[in-house]
């Protein structure tokens, strides 16, 4: 399996709800997306340096299946009309084979 995480911070003046409106289109219209999870930051900002505004969190069968929807032109239009409306992004793609608890 492979993780995408995407962290972003709302641009002044973007209407957050509206971000939120148009990436959680991408699992109904983007094939091959096994789990997908987006929301706001909760908490207070601490030792850990500056908080991100929102994540995504999504896993792929394997990073094929990730350039697929990396690929897809409605990830690509999404892509387009989001990115003026954040202030910074980031991502971190990283593969496992399962979740461990210690």
């Amino acid at each position: 399996m492979v993780r995408h995480i995407f962290l972003y911070k709302v641009k002044d003046g973007a209407d957050p709800k509206e971000i939120l409106r148009i990436l959680n289109e991408l699992p109904k219209k983007v094939p091959g997306i096994r789990t997908w999870t987006l929301d706001k930051h909760h908490g207070e900002e601490g030792n850990s340096g500056g908080l991100w505004h929102y994540g995504l969190v999504c896993d792929f069968d394997s990073f094929e299946a990730l350039q697929t929807y990396s690929d897809h032109p409605f990830h690509q239009e999404v892509v387009e009309k989001l990115t003026p409306m954040f202030a910074d992004r980031a991502v971190c793609d990283y593969e496992f084979s399962n979740a461990t608890v210690k």
